[in-house]
């Protein structure tokens, strides 16, 4: 999600997004994506394994997906040409619940194969006669034998997959310590001895599977993203037959040059050119103009935005697939196939401990050998280095600091849903709000009232409510807002509105106008010389101008606090919009940003331009709520979301705010604080396995023992986690920051 750091994949321009299906966990997507690098006009790869996504790029010619498909085949995974979003969902569960089944049978079944192992040691002491260790032995292994064969069998799938695919991992070294393991216990049994080794085996995985499922819970976020895109578009269209009647039909089953009817209340579906019908639409799901926007013949319409007044006749210029919202769920894909500083320094890792430990292992036995130790203690040390040095803390170093992380922001009403977020915020220099919804309401106040002639403010205040008392506009609800006195019920008379003018009411002989200026005038009014800018009514009655009612967008009471407290810290502010540059430039102003520092009028694909321009000169935060900030929030360093949690940006977005912008210090704070610790965990793992890998190669350290101390290094890194929980300064756990009580003029 919204956290990246870019990679060379993103500086190629011929590239093609695919999905993958029956990826489990990370070196799957490691072993996919070397495979794919190697395929003939493949430039470039990168495979994320938390969106089911694959990126290609090639410089010449296209490589051909059957080849890719069937090179992807040999592996057990398979290679689709689009990003379905509900098969990603499907696979996600599925493989949560795979990881809780075999979870729950390695910890059952481990414990009754502990506690033989455990008398098996405490033999020394005279706690068990001679003649029952080996049935003990026998024991642990029978109880041993489900976890071996159930509960780790996705780790030798997945570990024979990569040493296959050139690309061993974590997996490979588990699959060689449990079958190293299980082969000396099994030889042991045999020969009569009850020297076994099943509980090493038993322990590694069960903490790989623990690790594996706090990793999946929080990293499986991403499938959401482009499904909540799409669920943002209704599946239906109301289309225009050839006789000109009207019959529903499914959105996938139109087709470009068809004409379709769109209501007022409804969402567009497909994109489409307006032939006939005037109307005002509501485009902020695509643009973030925050007030309707009047529409008519040649004016394109795209699909998400809803029509408020009006109804309209569209020809389809886009179907399914080709729409601007599948342009934008494209990008975003595309965005998530990144990966991030900390997710290719682990990778190298990996990558590097893998050969390391088997040259260890191998001088351990070879060592023990021209000692003159016996075979099968020989064979204990080579698996006494194998187990102590596999990477499980390594493994564990970052999502635990994730769960630490992600249980300490939800108590602050941060929703973090992207570990990438951590690690993104150490160095940020810029923040880049959004406008409408971010740093205001997106519902117009009342900002002042001209009366002409003998009408005072409370009559016309009173005349525009009751005139657009049934009116949908956002200008009709903050007139009603503006009353401190609970409304009563509509006046009798009739209401006729004019899409993008304005609303005529006549009741008992009298005619009251209120819309812009021109339909007044159209309408035989003398109106004084004015601007019509969206955000002021005029009003008439009987024919007479009787003054207007001008708006401003209200500012949310946390925003002005904020800003300033992040502009103290050293931040570069920016407003970044897609609405007037007069609405952003006033905005600024109360807000104390710079002139220079508000782009208005912008594109989702001018927002995420601008951002990544930004990110070269300093690294970036965007702060936004609207779907068209989706692309921005998912290209930044850092996204974060404000508003609706269910809506698609709450997906595409790092980490998502529950009520407001008076969260961002803290945010940044907490994401620092985790990046820190993610480093210092990685530094324990690598800096552990260094150390006691020569301590086994010496023989100093039994199987048994090296199980214990690979959990032990694992809880210093678990301690080490546990300090994301400290409280950041000037905030706390069900506390209000007494910046979210200072108010700003609305």
């Amino acid at each position: 999600m919204a956290a990246n750091n870019g990679s060379t994949a993103q500086e190629h321009h011929n590239q093609d997004i695919l999905m993958i299906e029956g990826m489990r966990c990370g070196s799957c997507a490691i072993a996919v994506e070397a495979l794919l690098k190697k395929q003939p006009g493949v430039s470039d790869a990168a495979v994320n394994f938390a969106a089911d996504v694959a990126m290609i790029c090639w410089d010449k010619e296209k490589p051909s997906l059957a080849n890719l498909q069937q090179a992807v085949a040999r592996l057990g995974y398979r290679l689709h040409s689009s990003v379905d979003p509900d098969r990603s969902k499907l696979q996600a569960e599925s493989v949560r619940k795979h990881l809780q089944r075999r979870l729950a049978v390695a910890v059952v079944f481990g414990m009754w194969s502990m506690m033989p192992a455990l008398l098996i040691y405490l033999a020394p002491l005279g706690a068990v006669e001679p003649e029952v260790l080996w049935p003990l032995a026998i024991a642990s292994g029978l109880f041993a034998a489900p976890v071996l064969f159930y509960s780790g069998s996705h780790f030798y799938r997945v570990g024979w997959r990569t040493l296959l695919a050139g690309t061993p991992g974590l997996d490979s070294l588990i699959f060689l310590a449990v079958f190293a393991s299980s082969i000396i216990s099994t030889w042991q049994l045999f020969a009569g001895s009850y020297h076994v080794y099943f509980d090493a085996a038993v322990m590694l995985i069960t903490s790989q599977l623990i690790a594996r499922l706090l990793d999946t819970s929080v990293r499986r976020r991403a499938s959401e993203i482009i499904r909540r895109y799409l669920q943002q578009v209704p599946e239906q269209v109301t289309l225009k037959a050839s006789g000109g009647t009207r019959e529903t039909r499914p959105a996938k089953d139109v087709k470009t040059g068809e004409r379709i009817i769109l209501q007022a209340g409804e969402q567009l579906a497909l994109d489409g050119q307006i032939v006939q019908g005037h109307g005002q639409a509501d485009l902020s799901m695509l643009t973030g103009e925050h007030m309707p926007q009047p529409l008519g013949p040649g004016a394109d319409m795209l699909a998400g935005c809803q029509l408020v007044e009006g109804e309209l006749e569209l020809v389809v210029t886009a179907n399914i697939g080709q729409r601007r919202i599948d342009q934008l769920s494209r990008s975003i894909s595309a965005l998530l196939s990144r990966k991030t500083t900390l997710q290719r320094l682990t990778d190298r890792i990996a990558r590097i401990l893998l050969p390391v430990i088997v040259i260890a292992a191998t001088l351990a036995v070879g060592l023990a050998l021209v000692q003159g130790v016996p075979m099968p203690e020989a064979a204990a040390r080579g698996l006494a280095v194998m187990i102590i040095s596999c990477p499980c803390a390594l493994s564990l170093a970052i999502p635990l600091v994730i769960t630490m992380g992600h249980a300490t922001m939800i108590s602050r009403g941060i929703v973090l849903q992207d570990p990438a977020a951590l690690e993104a915020a150490a160095d940020v220099g810029a923040i880049v709000f959004d406008k409408t919804g971010t740093l205001t309401t997106g519902e117009p106040s009342v900002d002042s009232i001209a009366p002409a002639g003998q009408w005072t403010d409370d009559e016309l205040l009173k005349l525009a409510q009751d005139t657009l008392s049934e009116s949908a506009h956002p200008v009709a609800r903050g007139l009603m807002a503006k009353t401190t006195l609970p409304l009563a019920l509509a006046p009798d008379g009739t209401r006729e509105s004019f899409a993008g003018a304005g609303t005529r009411w006549i009741n008992k002989g009298n005619t009251a106008l209120a819309g812009r200026a021109s339909w007044l005038r159209e309408q035989g009014v003398d109106v004084p010389p004015t601007e019509d800018t969206g955000m002021g009514v005029h009003l008439a009655f009987n024919g007479l101008y009787a003054g207007k009612i001008g708006f401003q967008e209200t500012l949310r009471p946390e925003s002005a606090a904020t800003i300033r407290r992040l502009i103290n810290q050293g931040y570069a502010i920016y407003i970044l919009s897609g609405d007037t540059r007069k609405a952003c430039l006033d905005l600024a102003m109360r807000l104390g940003v710079p002139p220079e520092h508000v782009l208005a009028e912008y594109s989702p694909e001018q927002k995420h331009r601008f951002i990544d321009n930004l990110e070269k000169q300093t690294p970036t935060v965007f702060v936004g709520d609207g779907l068209n900030d989706g692309l921005a929030l998912a290209g930044a360093r850092l996204g974060i979301a404000v508003g609706n949690a269910a809506s698609a940006t709450g997906a595409a977005a790092a980490v998502y705010l529950t009520e407001s912008i008076d969260k961002v210090p803290a945010t940044l704070q907490l994401a620092q604080r985790a990046r820190k610790l993610m480093y210092q965990n990685l530094f324990w793992a690598v800096g552990y396995n260094a150390l006691v890998i020569p301590l086994a190669v010496m023989g100093w350290i039994q199987p048994v023992i090296a199980a214990v101390a690979m959990s032990l290094s694992s809880l210093c890194v678990l301690l080490n986690s546990l300090r994301m929980q400290k409280q950041v300064a000037g905030d706390a756990p069900d506390s209000t920051p007494a910046v979210s009580q200072t108010t700003a003029p609305a």
